[in-house]
């Protein structure tokens, strides 16, 4: 784990969302002003367990007209925590090699890491707002940037780390106790964006 990955200062991350879990509406502007000032490159292990860093990380829910790609990680992921549990991200770590400038760096980050998972064209990308999780320890070292991209799916880049499925939000609610954290939130947000 000697990857570089961008962080940002967690009382930056504090202000924005005023220490409120959930997917929190910041304007982009206002996180991308403050990954572009404060954002900085430090070794993974260092940040994995300091709470005075948030690791940021971009999520993007795939849509397919109304429906919503649903991830089940299978067993021959690493991380034993995860096995068989839902997820309605994409995304991973922003690296150093990604780019120096920190924005550019998660812009190019975000696309390597949907590349990474799926193989998809994306028609249309729109932010939503800064998924906070302070429950746990390993969220509180961690910002997501949620995205919901409409997109045309051609399939997954690791089959054998993925089945899927496609979902309305309505078919979602009977698995929702065996979602990734973050998924739950997520899906929290998207239902109550659906009732505007």
């Amino acid at each position: 784990m000697q990857e570089s990955v961008l962080v940002i200062p967690s009382y930056e991350v504090d202000n924005l969302t005023d220490n409120k879990t959930g997917v929190i509406v910041v304007e982009l502007e206002q996180i991308k002003r403050v990954i572009e000032k404060k954002g900085r490159f430090i070794k993974r292990d260092l940040v994995e367990y300091d709470e005075n860093f948030r690791q940021v990380i971009p999520y993007v829910v795939m849509q397919s007209g109304d429906e919503i790609l649903l991830l089940r990680r299978t067993e021959n992921q690493g991380e034993k925590r995860l096995h068989n549990k839902y997820s309605i991200g994409v995304g991973g770590h922003v690296r150093l090699e990604d780019g120096l400038h920190p924005w550019q760096a998660f812009l190019n980050g975000m696309k390597r890491e949907i590349d990474e998972e799926v193989k998809a064209q994306i028609v249309s990308l729109n932010y939503i707002g800064l998924i906070n999780d302070l429950a746990s320890s390993v969220s509180r070292v961690h910002v997501g940037l949620l995205y919901l991209a409409q997109v045309i799916f051609e399939g997954l880049n690791e089959p054998d780390m993925f089945e899927y499925t496609w979902e309305s939000l309505d078919q979602l609610s009977g698995i929702e106790q065996n979602m990734e954290g973050w998924s739950y939130l997520t899906l929290l947000k998207l239902r109550e964006l659906m009732q505007k």
